[in-house]
C-alpha cells in the first residue's frame, strides 16, 4: 500500500519526488551506433557507452505504484559536455537541469530551488560506470524476446537478482540504436513495481541552448545548495556506521547537507551495488517533532525509520522491504 504521507523519511515530499526523477533521468542513456550486441552484457555496455554521445529530445510517462508523472526531457552531449532538461507534464510544474557538475530542481508548489552537487568525474550513474564483475556477482543477465515501444523495434534484457536484498528489471532497448525505450522493476515473484516509458522519442542534429533554459526563474525562492563528494571511496561516516550492509554494497556518497524547511542540517550516506540503491539518513530531532518510526512505501520505494537517542534514523530507497528494514537495524553511532 502507499506510504502514509505522515510517515516520511526526513525530507519535504516534494524534493523527494524529484529526487526520484533525477534518479530516473540518470537512468535515460542516448543512441550509440554500432553492431548489434550478441549477449545481454553487449547491450548493457552498448546502452553505458550511448549514454554519453547523443541529442535527444522526448516525452516519457514514469509509474510508481498508483503515481503517474509525465514528463518532457531534452538532453544535449558536445564539446562542452552534457545538459539535461527535464520538465513536469502533469501537476506542479517542477524542473529539474543536470550538467556535469550540478543537479538543480526548480519546486515551484514550495517556491524553492534544491541545488546537488555531483561528482565531476562523469555523469554515469553507478550501473553503467560498472557494468561488469561486480554486477555479475549480485545479478544474473539474460536476452529476453523482442516487442515493439515507441512504433520502435525493440530487445528485451532481463536483470534477476541473486539474493533477496534487490530487485530485477527488464529493459526494452531500440534494436536499431541501443536507446532504452521502456524499463520495468520487478519484485521476486515478477510483478511490475514501476515503470518507466516512453511516448516518443526524437533525435535532432542540434539542440538550441534555449530549449535548455528553464521556464521558471526561481527568483525569491529559498536556495539550497547541497554538496557532493569527487572519490570513489568516501570517509566514513566520523559519528555514525552501518554495521551490516547486503553483499555488493558500498557507500558511493557521503555529506551532512541542509534542507529545506528542516532547522538542522541531515546527514546523508549513499549506498550502491552498482545498480540498486539505498540512502541512510541521520537527523536531530526537535522536541516538537514527530518522528518516523517503523516501514513504509510508495511504489517500488521502501523506508524505514527509527529513533536512536536523539537521532531520526531513515533507510529508504529502491530495494525490497527486507533490505531496508536489515540496515537500519544495523545503525549505530561510533
Amino acid at each position: 500500500m502507499p506510504a502514509d504521507s505522515r510517515q516520511v523519511p526526513p525530507q519535504d515530499m516534494a524534493v523527494r519526488r524529484v529526487i526520484a526523477l533525477i534518479a530516473l533521468a540518470l537512468l535515460i542513456p542516448a543512441v550509440y551506433a554500432s553492431g548489434d550486441p550478441e549477449t545481454a552484457q553487449e547491450w548493457l555496455e552498448r546502452m553505458r557507452r550511448a549514454a554519453r554521445t547523443l541529442n535527444y529530445e522526448g516525452t516519457f510517462v514514469y509509474r510508481q505504484g498508483e503515481q503517474l508523472e509525465a514528463m518532457r526531457i531534452v538532453h544535449r552531449s558536445d564539446a562542452r559536455g552534457e545538459k539535461e532538461r527535464l520538465v513536469s507534464l502533469n501537476g506542479v510544474p517542477r524542473e529539474v537541469l543536470r550538467d556535469k557538475e550540478r543537479v538543480t530542481c526548480i519546486l515551484p508548489d514550495n517556491h524553492s530551488v534544491v541545488v546537488d552537487k555531483i561528482p565531476r568525474k562523469g555523469i554515469l550513474p553507478p550501473a553503467f560506470r560498472s557494468a561488469g564483475a561486480r554486477l555479475q556477482g549480485n545479478y544474473a543477465f539474460s536476452l529476453g524476446g523482442e516487442d515493439r515501444v515507441a512504433g520502435r523495434a525493440t530487445r528485451i534484457v532481463d536483470i534477476r537478482p541473486k539474493d533477496e536484498y534487490r530487485y530485477g528489471s527488464r529493459l526494452w532497448l531500440d534494436k536499431a540504436t541501443g536507446l532504452l525505450l521502456k524499463s520495468e522493476l520487478l519484485d521476486g515473484q515478477g510483478a511490475s513495481l514501476e515503470q518507466f516509458l516512453y511516448t516518443s522519442i526524437r533525435l535532432p542534429e542540434s539542440i538550441p541552448d534555449e530549449m535548455l533554459e528553464p521556464g521558471t526563474s526561481g527568483e525569491g525562492y529559498t536556495r539550497v545548495t547541497r554538496g557532493g563528494d569527487d572519490g570513489d571511496e568516501p570517509e566514513a561516516s566520523t559519528d555514525w556506521v552501518v554495521e551490516w550492509l547486503p553483499t555488493g554494497f558500498r557507500m558511493s556518497e557521503r555529506s551532512t547537507d541542509p534542507m529545506p524547511n528542516r532547522p538542522e542540517p541531515v546527514e546523508h550516506m549513499l549506498f550502491s551495488d552498482g545498480l540498486a540503491s539505498f540512502s541512510v539518513y541521520l537527523e536531530r530531532m526537535g522536541k516538537d517533532a514527530e518522528p518516523f518510526s517503523g516501514h513504509s512505501q510508495i511504489g517500488a520505494v521502501n523506508a524505514f525509520g527509527t529513533m536512536l537517542g536523539d537521532y531520526q534514523a531513515t533507510v529508504v530507497g529502491e530495494v525490497p522491504r527486507l533490505t531496508v528494514d536489515r540496515v537500519g537495524r544495523a545503525i549505530r553511532r561510533k
